[in-house]
């Protein structure tokens, strides 16, 4: 999955964007030569970027949304009907001057493009990754990751298989033991022989460490149904397997063997090898380290083997990051945020503060006119006053006053005290419902960033009332104030309005993720995606 400036990023939606760009700037060049004059140009300049504008607004551009549509691909469909709707709207405003067919040459390319390139992409039927994955644990931890890999890692990883922390390769034995599961299905785990043995090595050029441990004669890695790659299936395999012997000896290794599961599933059993073997045999690319038991017994050596020839090995709250964007609370740990690059760095704060001034000029400069007639409707709406403001907690658990325009009724906390806003809550007036849709009644908030209380971006700035409770109920809830809070934020445009402890939690999750990864590039992304948040109204009570 690739990395830009700290912020994790979907690898097939970057593909689909740089082909889908590339075949829009083709609709282009084939239909722009036919205008004449600037006005033209820009009119077919616009029209063709109402393509890619529609698939982002449609949340083409998400996974799991190309997931879901890939079946039907209605969305897409529906995307390129406004796309073209669109485009002939700015074909209208042009004057009608664009020569005959330019507009529908342009937009007509584009769209067939796009479908081809999803069909190639998005639309196949099966759900492999470029990515395969080895789970080294055998836990909730390993449980969790299991999870993550097949619901939320659409297109970018497949789950290769599991390993068992726990067996010790360097010591013998000759009681059945666990030692690994691979696959697609459930995780099936068997072992039997005469047990384990270290064997000696040869020097091999390659950078000297402990010897390998090595499972011999009889020992098994159980792989699942859909998990097997395609050089262990059929007889080629089982004949390749089964020739092989142990130096010096007659003994056969265990061959591939289908065991059935219930519901006449089948699995595959392959010879185990040292780590690195299985690793090689099932074409892992990335191995994540989710065991349980903090000292759990890891192969260290081979774990250092393997990122030399260039595999990945990663924790589980790391591996998670990448694909969720955001920091599982289940998977994190404190020595986890303890350890690594400082969070805050003086040439970044003052980046980051440049950039909160700008954007709050501006947004403020864009929405003046606006806050006039929305001061004059709040007063003929309602009862009270224009603005009301409240204490929130800023960084380190710094109190200070935010001022909003008035969405409630006056005096609407006098009964029941602090509460979170509900659907359809019976506090908020008329237009104060508009407001907060639409996000207009955040607007005020550019003075407390101004006077410098709050940044432009960060994560939602909470009420003391509330900010205690959630303390005493999440763990690392205190960690938002590592940073300014924010008008926008990324928990705000990734998740919907929080009403409850578990709202709150799952936020913070993308608040963590914000604290570590925050950049100026990750900020821009932040504010780009807050557009589309505000013009549908998404999450707000």
């Amino acid at each position: 999955m690739p990395q830009f400036s700290g912020h994790w990023y979907s690898g097939r939606a970057a593909r689909l964007v740089f082909i889908e760009a590339g075949l829009v700037a083709l609709a282009m060049w084939i239909s722009v030569h036919q205008a004449h004059g600037w006005r033209e140009v820009a009119a077919l300049i616009a029209a063709a970027a109402c393509v890619p504008a529609a698939l982002y607004l449609a949340d083409l551009y998400d996974p799991q949304v190309m997931r879901n549509d890939r079946g039907r691909g209605a969305s897409v469909l529906k995307a390129l009907g406004f796309a073209a709707l669109a485009a002939a709207i700015f074909g209208l405003l042009s004057g009608g001057g664009l020569p005959r067919g330019a507009l529908v040459d342009t937009i007509g390319v584009a769209s067939v493009g796009v479908l081809l390139a999803r069909a190639a992409l998005v639309a196949r039927l099966d759900e492999r990754g470029h990515n395969r994955v080895l789970v080294i644990g055998a836990g909730q931890r390993a449980a969790v990751i299991d999870s993550i890999i097949r619901t939320e890692a659409y297109g970018e990883y497949e789950l290769a298989g599991k390993l068992d922390p726990a067996i010790d390769l360097a010591l013998p034995g000759t009681e059945p033991q666990k030692v690994a599961a691979a696959g697609g299905g459930e995780a099936m785990m068997a072992v039997s022989g005469p047990g384990l043995m270290e064997q000696s090595q040869e020097p091999s050029g390659e950078v000297a460490f402990a010897a390998s441990p090595s499972v011999v004669a009889g020992a098994q890695i159980i792989v699942g149904p859909a998990g097997a790659p395609a050089q262990m299936q059929g007889p080629v395999a089982e004949a390749k397997v089964a020739a092989l012997h142990m130096a010096g000896t007659d003994d056969k290794m265990a061959s591939v063997v289908p065991l059935t599961k219930p519901g006449g599933q089948h699995g595959l059993a392959v010879t185990a090898h040292t780590l690195s073997e299985a690793v090689r045999e099932l074409r892992v690319d990335t191995v994540v380290i989710a065991a349980d038991e903090r000292r759990a017994r890891l192969p260290v050596d081979e774990l250092i083997r393997m990122r030399i020839s260039g595999i990945t090995v990663l924790p589980a709250q790391r591996f998670a990051e990448r694909v969720l964007r955001r920091i599982p609370l289940a998977l994190l740990r404190p020595s986890d945020l303890a350890i690594g690059e400082g969070l805050i760095t003086p040439l970044g704060s003052a980046i980051k503060r440049v950039f909160d001034l700008v954007m709050s000029g501006l947004l403020l400069l864009c929405a003046a006119p606006l806050l006039v007639l929305l001061a004059a409707l709040i007063k003929l709406d309602s009862e009270g006053p224009v603005f009301y403001w409240q204490e929130r907690v800023g960084r380190g658990g710094k109190p200070y006053r935010v001022h909003k325009l008035r969405t409630m009724k006056k005096d609407a906390e006098m009964l029941c005290g602090p509460v979170w806003a509900q659907q359809k809550d019976p506090r908020v007036t008329r237009l104060g419902n508009f407001l907060r849709k639409t996000r207009l009644d955040e607007v005020p908030q550019v003075f407390a960033v101004f006077r410098g209380d709050m940044s432009f971006v960060g994560p939602r700035p909470e009420r003391p009332f509330f900010v205690q409770q959630l303390k005493a109920q999440i763990p690392f809830f205190g960690l938002r104030e590592a940073v300014k809070p924010g008008i926008t934020g990324w928990a705000q445009i990734r998740y919907p309005y929080g009403a409850t402890v578990e709202d709150a939690k799952n936020k913070l999750e993308y608040d963590l993720y914000y604290v570590v990864h925050q950049s100026l590039f990750l900020d821009l992304a932040i504010c780009f995606h807050t557009i589309k948040t505000v013009l549908f109204g998404r999450g707000a009570r």
